[in-house]
């Protein structure tokens, strides 16, 4: 009876140690999900992501973009980006418009997230010294003010490059209208009518009911007042687009805060933007710091620090940080360049 009692007990054994294996290799599998508001999962495969591999890089943004709808569901989450969180390593940026916003995950399928309070996202052309690119401009029509990001060459002709709110009034403008230099809020007495600069040429439209990765419009330069390729931070940007990427050093000159320098904090960004005619989404972005651009420098061109290569267009912010549209794209949809003389 021993012997029979020492192998009912061996068998029982390793049928416990079979079974709690079995259940190791059900938990392992559950890895990728979605980890809850207080869980540390993700944190070795987080802590191995850096924002010098190319292929973290890709895998973040990957990460980011499958939990972006989900995650811009939960309450006062305005948006989602791919940057560096405090430790060091890539994360993916969960943006909202106040401290405290409860239920966001500690991690998405392995990769940390980190929160970024930015407030409510606007478009910085309102409120409402030209002739050059970082200065005043704006829509005739309107008393407002945003600013000549570059002179751009299409087909041989020099054109102003800005954004579609700033010279084509949120899709409610017509070409040819009139463009002015300084915008209108700039005026003296304020609201004067001022120089024209040109006429709206062509305009991207603001889609206010589904995806945009564009704000953006060009004019046509008027020959007889024409605009200097010179910033008004003493630069000139090159014809050279570059791509941003997270710590990419980055300046522009704007129309109300002159010349500013920061460092790119998130790509792949996806933002609600509120509009005066409504709120639009805008996916692909770049995120840099709140202090980089303010109301009035929408329009400006985020040039790298060295060698001022053009990087993005400006055109929103909030209470923490500042957003741009890729350049490439909008030099895409124009079929245009940025002129260098």
């Amino acid at each position: 009876m021993p012997r029979k009692h020492n192998a009912r007990l061996l068998l029982v054994v390793s049928l416990l140690l079979v079974a709690a294996a079995a259940l190791v290799l059900t938990s392992c599998s559950r890895e990728g999900s979605i980890s809850s508001p207080t869980s540390s999962g993700g944190s070795n495969v987080a802590s191995a992501l850096s924002a010098h591999n190319p292929n973290d890089v890709a895998l973040a943004m990957r990460v980011q973009n499958a939990h972006t709808p989900e995650l811009m569901k939960i309450p006062d989450v305005v948006g989602t980006g791919t940057g560096v969180g405090a430790n060091g390593r890539l994360a993916v940026l969960v943006l909202t418009r106040k401290p405290g916003v409860g239920n966001i995950p500690a991690s998405v399928d392995g990769i940390q997230t980190e929160v970024r309070v930015v407030g409510d996202v606007v478009p910085y052309a309102k409120p409402g010294g030209s002739g050059q690119c970082g200065t005043s401009t704006g829509n005739n029509l309107e008393c407002a003010a945003g600013t000549i990001g570059a002179v751009v060459l299409k087909s041989g002709t020099k054109y102003l490059l800005s954004n579609n709110h700033v010279y084509a009034r949120e899709n409610a403008a017509s070409i040819g209208e009139r463009e002015d230099a300084p915008g209108r809020y700039d005026g003296k007495p304020r609201c004067a009518v001022t120089p024209q600069c040109g006429t709206l040429s062509q305009f991207v439209r603001i889609n206010f009911g589904g995806n945009n990765t564009i704000d953006c419009a060009i004019a046509q330069m008027d020959t007889g007042n024409p605009t200097s390729v010179v910033q008004s931070g003493g630069y000139t940007a090159t014809s050279s687009v570059q791509a941003a990427s997270v710590g990419l050093a980055v300046k522009k000159s704007g129309r109300t805060s002159g010349l500013t320098h920061g460092t790119v904090q998130a790509i792949n960004v996806t933002i609600t933007v509120g509009y005066s005619t409504g709120t639009a989404t805008f996916s692909g972005q770049i995120m840099t710091p709140a202090t980089f651009i303010r109301a009035g420098d929408s329009g400006s061109l985020m040039v790298t620090e060295t060698g001022n290569n053009p990087v993005g267009l400006c055109f929103a912010g909030g209470s923490g940080g500042s957003f741009a549209n890729p350049i490439g794209p909008v030099l895409q949809a124009f079929g245009a360049t940025v002129a260098t003389q």
